[in-house]
């Protein structure tokens, strides 16, 4: 008997008004699309994630080389993040994901002509939010924090052209 794996996705189509937002919730494993209209402005994320085995609830085991945050078993590793404005692609630094795991929810929003897509992972202690700020042509900003201290980044990063 062969065993087929089946990958989860997720997609929700929402329209907001130009000071708005959109939330949806992060699939463990598969892609979760988020679909939204800001004003004028369609833009679509996608998130990509795959689980990671990381023992049990009992027994958790932190698998080697992984973002995970132990919060849930299995662990949920983001793959990859594509951002969509107005139908055009943007790129999306691998700095911008890569160290992100046990995603619980996806936000797209727009505050004062910039667009921001916030995640929320984790849980308890190890909890964090990250904000991507991008504009209509490229990512700009990246914050991490604590969701305990939401108002203190422990990370920043600034995206430049040349």
């Amino acid at each position: 008997m062969r065993k087929l794996g089946v990958g989860l996705a997720l997609a929700i189509q929402l329209v907001a008004p130009s000071s708005s937002s959109a939330q949806v919730t992060v699939t463990s494993k598969g892609e979760t699309v988020a679909s939204v209209r800001l004003g004028q402005v369609p833009i679509q994320v996608k998130i990509r994630t795959h689980e990671l085995p990381n023992g049990t609830a009992a027994k958790p085991v932190k698998p080697t080389d992984s973002a995970c945050t132990m919060s849930r078993i299995p662990c949920s590793v983001v793959d990859g993040v594509e951002i969509e404005v107005a139908g055009e692609p943007l790129f999306v630094p691998r700095s911008a994901f890569s160290d992100l795991s046990d995603l619980s929810t996806a936000k797209v929003s727009v505050n004062k002509g910039k667009y921001a897509l916030t995640l929320v992972g984790g849980d308890a202690s190890e909890s964090y939010v990250v904000k991507i700020v991008f504009s209509r042509k490229r990512v700009t900003y990246r914050s991490l924090t604590s969701s305990e201290f939401p108002e203190h980044p422990l990370q920043e990063t600034f995206y430049h052209l040349n």
